[in-house]
């Protein structure tokens, strides 16, 4: 009797820490050195501007990806102030953490279109169909990575920091 209790409870612990880990990637927090921080969900995300982008994935295959760019989901957090990186902005980079505590650093100006053509975008879809639960809801999607190590699945947390020295 005592077996088939501890594997219950071990069975709903299980189920409780999945729903939990669910539930935390369904937000994304958008925070730190900003104007206006607030949390990206499916309903702010469906406010703002769709891009696509392609790129080879892990099974060096095209897939093409949905979602919102990086700099658009930053600008609604006025991590720029008046959208103009220059001066001590110049040192503002993000941290973007997945549900794992996995991270990966992008310096604005790696996707800021006054910088670069390359687009950066928090993917809510590939090949036209939502993410799948082990990637998603939200995933980081780097085009013209060699590698996708900074196409970070579960984003959890986008938060803006400045590199200069107090």
């Amino acid at each position: 009797m005592k077996k088939k209790f501890l594997l219950t409870s071990t069975l709903a612990i299980l189920l409780c820490s999945l729903s939990a880990v669910q539930a935390q990637t369904a937000e994304v927090s958008v925070a730190g050195s900003v104007g206006k921080p607030y949390n990206l969900n499916a309903a702010t995300f469906s406010t703002l501007k769709k891009v696509d982008v392609t790129v080879k994935d892990h099974d060096a295959k095209d897939h093409h990806y949905s979602g919102v760019s990086l700099y658009d989901i930053i600008s609604k957090a006025e991590a720029v102030p008046g959208n103009m990186l220059k001066g001590k902005t110049m040192a503002k980079f993000v941290l973007i953490t997945a549900a794992d505590n996995y991270q990966v650093v992008l310096a604005i100006p790696e996707f800021d279109p006054a910088f670069t053509d390359r687009v950066i975008v928090l993917a809510d879809k590939e090949d036209g169909e939502a993410l799948a639960a082990n990637l998603g809801p939200y995933r980081l999607i780097v085009p013209g990575d060699k590698k996708p190590a900074r196409s970070v699945m579960r984003v959890t947390s986008i938060e803006v920091l400045d590199a200069r020295k107090p």
